[in-house]
């Protein structure tokens, strides 16, 4: 039932009525009158001449979406127009065998006039009845044709005649003013109106579908029917005929088993395509089939509804009004269904990569979202407001004004949205990233717009402004390609053999050097673990140190403590891993704890050794 309404209220739109001439006479009045009284300033004359040129156009809807509205001769010319012309045409005769030269003139021009009036009306309704089957050429032709009527007219004479007696108050002179006026309205409107329609040709252009399907043809082949002649002696009423009630519904009800069949038919043959290769990706394709798949159902039932309006509404064209509902629909369907494709491909990549192990900028990426469906957002609006016909220009223009105004208003968003740009191109971390700073230890959860989100290792969240964490030193536990350090003290008891402790030490270096997970710079892979181009910058820093790869392997007898002597392990794994680097860790302890038996010798553990002093009592 939503949708018999949805239509009913589109068809009303489709058929209301406007008053054509009524917005003529508003244009004239408007733009030239010959009151020099009021000024004008040299910084509205842009404005101004905007405002006409939208007017126009309006103009062109109005005669494009009610055409039948212009026929209505009394709403522009006087029923007794014939009469009125042969009534001036014989008084001008008749005041040239007297002598009367000013009511010769005065009639004159009240006659240019009403010709004048009379090419303006036949000029509006030509169009209105026939500019769906006119081309350009035709459009041009006939543009040329009433432009070379114009400057037939004697405008300057009647101008020099307005203007000597413009200040005379008398009979005879007031009715010649009062026509000139009448006339120059007229004159200069029709003019610039010629001039307009002569720059662009294509405003008067059928872009409609309708055209293409030739619904015209159609529309009459239909009428033609002896049985839809009889109906439409009474559909004439309501401005419609059976060729178009016909052609409305059959195009409903094509759109609708099209629609069917993109809907149901279609959506199970790329699931099937999709889940025929067993692939990890299936379930994002999958739903972000699902998510633009409705919208798309959509888009298809409103160009149907479109093209079976334009059929109702044939040859007039839907109402501005109406076609700009359905522009704005598509607008933010084809915005929308763009989000869903961004969102997928740039989610798809990131699974590719991170299946290739290839590192890459997580919050980088939903940067890029974002600020790609800004954009997107923004030109859908612009598109929208330019088939408004708004000055964007001024629009733009005044965004410097008001951006410096949101700018004063938001200096903590900015500030924090600039802290987000500089942690991301400084590299400070990346999502996932385990960091450590003077206030807060944790994995980083999300890089916003506004703030950043980090999860601690007791599992709480903390919610740090971008502006802040930008601006505190960051310890990045992860910028480190190889070597997690292992340093320890092996304490051996004061008792320990001198050769054994030496053969320990060399004993411990040797298990090191041969541990395949303890990081030796002959077992490190640079173009693996950094995955870059590194022999070039390694001639201009060190590729050790920027990308955190550490290979140092140290075993010495390193001090006398108090209860044992001290040698020191410190070396580095060749995992980052923690999980990974305690596993390590706990293999390199039994190993040394098997060295140290193997050379006769004992961990030492806290002890205190008492002497007591026998003074032979």
């Amino acid at each position: 039932m939503k949708y018999v309404v949805l239509v009913l209220l589109l068809t009303y739109s489709c058929f209301a009525s406007a008053n054509f001439w009524k917005n003529i006479n508003e244009i004239e009045n408007k733009f030239y009158t010959l009151d020099k009284n009021s000024t004008i300033k040299e910084q509205d004359v842009s404005s101004l001449i905007d405002k006409k040129y939208n007017m126009f156009s309006k103009t062109i809807e109005m005669l494009k979406n009610q055409p039948y509205t212009l026929n209505v001769k009394n709403n522009f010319l006087t029923k007794d127009f014939d009469k009125e012309k042969m009534k001036l045409l014989q008084k001008i005769n008749i005041n040239k065998q007297y002598g009367y030269n000013l009511a010769v003139k005065r009639d004159n021009i009240i006659l240019t006039n009403l010709i004048l009036k009379e090419k303006i009306y036949n000029y509006f309704t030509f169009l209105a009845n026939n500019w769906t089957t006119l081309s350009t050429d035709d459009i041009d032709k006939l543009t040329k044709k009433n432009l070379t009527y114009i400057t037939s007219i004697k405008y300057k004479d009647f101008l020099t005649t307005y203007n000597n007696i413009k200040n005379i108050d008398a009979l005879v002179d007031n009715q010649t003013k009062n026509g000139f006026i009448e006339l120059n309205k007229h004159y200069l409107f029709f003019t610039d109106f010629l001039t307009y329609i002569e720059k662009d040709n294509t405003l008067f252009s059928y872009q409609s579908l309708s055209s293409i399907l030739q619904f015209g043809t159609l529309i009459d082949t239909i009428n033609s029917n002896l049985y839809f002649k009889k109906i439409n002696i009474y559909l004439r009423f309501i401005h419609i005929d059976a060729g178009r009630l016909v052609i409305f519904f059959t195009t409903i009800l094509i759109f609708y088993i099209l629609n069917y069949f993109l809907y149901k038919k279609i959506y199970d043959y790329l699931r099937h395509l999709i889940l025929k290769d067993d692939d990890e990706i299936d379930e994002i394709l999958l739903e972000n089939l699902k998510k633009i798949r409705k919208p798309i159902h959509l888009v298809i039932t409103f160009i149907g509804l479109k093209l079976a309006l334009e059929a109702l509404s044939y040859p007039s064209g839907l109402s501005d009004n109406v076609a700009n509902i359905f522009y704005l629909f598509y607008i933010l369907s084809i915005a929308y269904i763009i989000f869903i494709v961004i969102d997928n491909f740039l989610f798809v990549y990131l699974v590719k990569q991170e299946v290739k192990n290839e590192v890459i900028r997580k919050e980088l990426i939903m940067l890029m979202i974002s600020v790609l469906k800004i954009i997107i957002f923004l030109i859908a609006f612009l598109l929208f407001l330019i088939k408004l016909n708004v000055n964007i220009s001024g629009i733009l223009a005044s965004l410097g004004i008001g951006g410096l105004a949101i700018a004063l208003a938001a200096q903590t968003t900015l500030s924090n949205f600039f802290g987000l740009l500089k942690m991301i191109f400084d590299k400070s971390f990346s999502q996932g990233d385990w960091i450590e700073t003077k206030d807060v230890e944790g994995t980083v959860v999300e890089v916003g717009f506004i703030s950043t989100k980090i999860r601690t290792f007791d599992n709480a969240l903390i919610t740090i402004p971008n502006s802040s964490l930008a601006n505190t030193p960051i310890k990045n536990w992860n910028k480190r390609a190889v070597g997690r350090r292992i340093k320890m003290h092996i304490g051996v008891t004061y008792n320990s053999n001198i050769d054994d402790v030496k053969q320990a030490i060399q004993d411990i270096t040797t298990m090191l050097i041969n541990h395949k997970s303890i990081a030796t710079p002959d077992k490190i892979d640079y173009e693996k673990s950094i995955n870059k181009d590194y022999k070039k910058e390694q001639r201009l820093l060190s590729i050790d140190d920027k990308y955190g790869i550490k290979s140092t392997l140290l075993v010495y007898l390193d001090k006398m403590s108090d209860s044992s002597i001290d040698i020191l392990v410190y070396t580095f794994t060749n995992t980052v891993n923690w999980q990974e680097w305690l596993d390590i860790k706990q293999d390199v302890l039994f190993k040394i704890w098997v060295i140290i038996e193997k050379n006769n010798l004992e961990f030492a553990f806290p002890s205190q050794s008492l002497y007591i002093e026998n003074n032979g009592r």
